[in-house]
């Protein structure tokens, strides 16, 4: 009885908190997320437009101030970025009005080699906006030795460093809470159930002795 009052205790915190913790996926929309990326990429990563490209970003894609960004001085890490074109990119969640994916460049430099960037777009108002953008991984040219640079190598002067933080989070972060508290509820029914289990045994107990007393 204590065991079955314990998993329905922690079903009835679990199972409303697993229905609340993301809303539900919809279909992405890669023609405008396409459209974004095909000016936001030569305007802002490769720098040719930056007051353009101040209205192509919100959130932690924009941490400095307009003066600084039309200088150069953008969170956003330059790279140049080879093509017109920037619609093979891999969504990795897309709720309504917020898209993350993942996009491979390739450079135009010889000396370079590709760069995958990990991104969020938010559709503020009616305009799509790239919120978060930062390197994952950077793989060496041709005719190199083949390594692949991860995100914990860029240091924290790279000012992509700290948009990596503002990413969404897994939706099992949001559990954590629940499933302390659905722990410590069960603990408190086991205990509660240990004890009246050990009563009920002494009440029975001395019913038998009585009895045997008569």
């Amino acid at each position: 009885m204590a065991r079955r009052l314990v998993l329905v205790s922690v079903l009835a915190l679990v199972l409303p908190a697993l229905a609340r913790a993301d809303p539900a996926q919809v279909k992405p929309d890669r023609e405008a997320i396409g459209a974004l990326l095909d000016a936001f990429v030569p305007a802002v990563v490769e720098q040719h437009d930056l007051r353009a490209g101040w209205t192509l970003v919100a959130g932690a894609a924009r941490t400095t101030s307009y003066r600084a960004w039309v200088r150069g001085n953008t969170s956003i890490q330059p790279y140049p970025a080879k093509g017109t074109r920037f619609h093979g990119f891999v969504v990795n969640y897309s709720y309504p009005g917020d898209i993350g994916f993942d996009i491979l460049l390739q450079p135009t430099k010889v000396s370079l080699g590709a760069w995958s960037f990990r991104a969020e777009a938010q559709k503020i108002g009616s305009r799509w906006r790239i919120t978060t953008w930062y390197p994952v991984a950077t793989y060496a040219p041709p005719g190199k030795t083949q390594t692949v640079v991860g995100p914990n190598d860029f240091g924290p002067a790279n000012g992509s460093a700290g948009a990596a933080g503002s990413s969404r989070l897994g939706s099992w972060v949001l559990l954590l809470p629940v499933l302390v508290l659905g722990g410590i509820a069960a603990a408190c029914l086991l205990v509660a159930g240990s004890r009246w289990s050990s009563r009920r045994a002494r009440v029975r107990a001395l019913e038998r002795d009585l009895a045997s007393n008569r």
